[in-house]
């Protein structure tokens, strides 16, 4: 399989977007959409900022794979402008899913960083006192059949509705001449900038299926959900060539695989950004930022892995049998009695449920020209219920709770079902800018790999000697996983923070590898040993002020010196250098 998706829309950018990425917090707000983790009221992104993709791969009886591919889109503008064009290896079954698949496998799969505190020797109690809780942080979306078969050099193979989609499955009849698919997309108004003519010409040759989607008739921006499309290919592919024509700089990619093992890129290298670079004490809130950088260092086609684990710490995290009850839902009589049975039932309150509640229960015109927000309103519903009840709306709990089950409940149950059905899951992701997409990367599978834990660990010595120091200007070694050690000063007298001044040149990647199907493949880029050696200079010039605590943030001065902190220093600057020679 070779899936690729475009950004074809008139006057408006299609967005693959992270819903995830920087959602609103509700403040003193006690109503039905209040503290939740995903405000639907937050502001969608205006152009291409991120994809989220999620592969699910057998093998089929034809030699190829059988993929299953969600996409989660995003996309901000006039509904009647919105249209999406994706090219495919195979004649695709269509569904939707869930926006909360890619919530969950985000808050699950995004790699943490934890800082254990440890004291050696006993500090001044005296001054501020450095944190002693680890700082870990998580950094923490037409009428059916009327064109089907052949006509004029194009044919199509399907034209219906697919939840809020009028969606479109067809393919050239002539490889040698797109001109009629062209002209077809055009005439049902798919917008094609002459980049994207130019792509479709190629896919065109390459005898590929397209799938083409537009919201329905009367439906909103916010009923958008991720399109699931079913077919056999070659493996999963993420298509970045179609993306260029209309992503911004440093695009970021998120892509779930699962499978019988470990996910490889197979022409994109895999990249491991530099541990020592990671700001451990505020818990990694730089890794981003640095995975932006390595991907640029090893080239800019390169891939870090987040996570590879056991799909087993995700059952249940979606669905459970009975646990949505939509029962006492069906039988509301009131849009109140509708919105506590949504709370008791644990629906998702997200914006597809804000979607289904703007048909079931429509803000009444006279609070809307009285410049009620949604947010109030449905926050307050009893309230306004109470108030303006001749003004809404007949209601129909029927009616919501069937829509409540065929768009919410069924996909998060069919979600679930695939979650279990496979022993691997693993997440890649990487930064690209439109420049850097020349090729679309793919991926296969290594069963030789190890698995990468979501949570990385390294630990933190405050070495204060026999009161040498306080808890602020005891100097702090870092132990970082896989054995460096850095060391660390106070950044000035006084200060609870670490002096990072050397650390932020370090190379962002640690090393880059071209992965194959089996063993650890070839390294392509390896900085560790540029890394040895800032760290051993680094190292050298803490010692420099541990042997010369005369500045103001030390406690004691010379007089008050004990040989504790130095016999602990020297200790481990000794272990860097042999760890330094036995890789040699």
């Amino acid at each position: 399989m070779i899936i690729r998706f475009a950004t074809i829309a008139s006057l408006s950018a299609l967005v693959f977007a992270t819903q995830l990425a920087s959602p609103r917090v509700a403040r003193a707000c006690g109503g039905f959409f209040c503290n939740q983790p995903d405000s639907p009221f937050g502001p969608l992104p205006v152009a291409q900022t991120a994809e989220n993709v999620l592969f699910a791969v057998d093998p089929a009886p034809s030699g190829k794979s059988r993929l299953e591919a969600h996409v989660q889109i995003f996309y901000t503008g006039p509904a009647d402008r919105f249209s999406w064009v994706v090219p495919v290896d195979g004649e695709p079954e269509l569904d939707v899913g869930s926006n909360q698949l890619f919530t969950t496998l985000d808050r699950i799969t995004k790699p943490r960083f934890t800082l254990n505190w440890h004291d050696e020797g006993t500090c001044k109690e005296e001054g501020r006192v450095f944190p002693e809780s680890a700082a870990s942080a998580d950094r923490a979306g037409a009428d059916a059949g009327s064109d089907a078969g052949s006509r004029g050099g194009v044919e199509v193979a399907f034209r219906g509705d697919v939840g809020p989609y009028d969606a479109s499955v067809l393919r050239s009849t002539d490889p040698k001449d797109p001109s009629a698919l062209k002209q077809w997309l055009a005439d049902n108004k798919y917008y094609m900038s002459d980049a994207g003519n130019r792509l479709i010409d190629d896919y065109v040759r390459q005898e590929k299926w397209f799938v083409a989607i537009r919201l329905q008739s009367g439906k909103d921006v916010k009923e958008i959900a991720p399109l699931v499309m079913k077919f056999e290919g070659p493996g999963p592919c993420v298509p970045l060539r179609l993306t260029a024509i209309a992503a911004l700089k440093d695009l970021r990619i998120n892509l779930w695989v699962l499978g019988k093992s470990r996910a490889v890129p197979q022409n994109y290298l895999e990249l491991k950004v530099n541990p020592a670079r990671i700001n451990w004490f505020s818990g990694g809130d730089n890794y981003d930022e640095l995975l932006k950088k390595a991907a640029d260092e090893a080239g800019g086609n390169a891939f870090g892995v987040d996570f590879v684990g056991a799909t087993s710490a995700l059952q249940g995290v979606l669905y459970k049998p009975g646990q949505y009850n939509i029962g006492p839902l069906a039988a509301a009589t009131t849009p109140p009695a509708a919105l506590n049975a949504l709370s008791r039932a644990g629906i998702p309150r997200d914006s597809a449920l804000l979607a289904l509640l703007r048909k079931h229960i429509p803000q009444p015109k006279v609070l809307v020209d009285m410049n009620i927000d949604e947010r109030q309103f449905y926050n307050q519903l009893a309230s306004y219920w109470q108030k303006y009840q001749a003004d809404f709306t007949p209601f129909d709990g029927k009616a919501l709770a069937a829509d409540v089950d065929a768009k919410l409940v069924k996909p998060l149950e069919k979600a679930q079902a695939l979650l279990d059905r496979y022993p691997k899951l693993t997440r890649l992701s990487t930064f690209i800018s439109p420049e850097e997409m020349t090729s679309d990367p793919t991926f296969a599978f290594n069963p030789t790999l190890p698995d990468v834990a979501v949570e990385r660990k390294a630990d933190a010595f405050r070495v204060c000697g026999d009161k040498l120091f306080t808890y602020c200007a005891a100097p702090v070694r870092l132990e970082l996983p896989g054995g460096q050690i850095q060391w660390f000063k106070p950044s000035s007298a006084g200060a609870c923070d670490q002096d990072r001044r050397g650390v932020d040149d370090l190379p962002a990647l640690e090393r880059a590898w071209q992965r194959d199907t089996i063993g650890e493949g070839v390294i392509r880029h390896d900085k560790r040993q540029a890394t040895t050696s800032a760290l051993a200079a680094r190292n050298r010039a803490v010692d420099d002020y541990i042997a010369n605590a005369d500045c103001g943030c030390a406690i004691g001065g010379r007089a008050g010196r004990t040989p504790a902190v130095y016999a602990s220093a020297a200790l481990a600057l000794g272990l860097l250098v042999m760890r330094r020679r036995r890789r040699r």
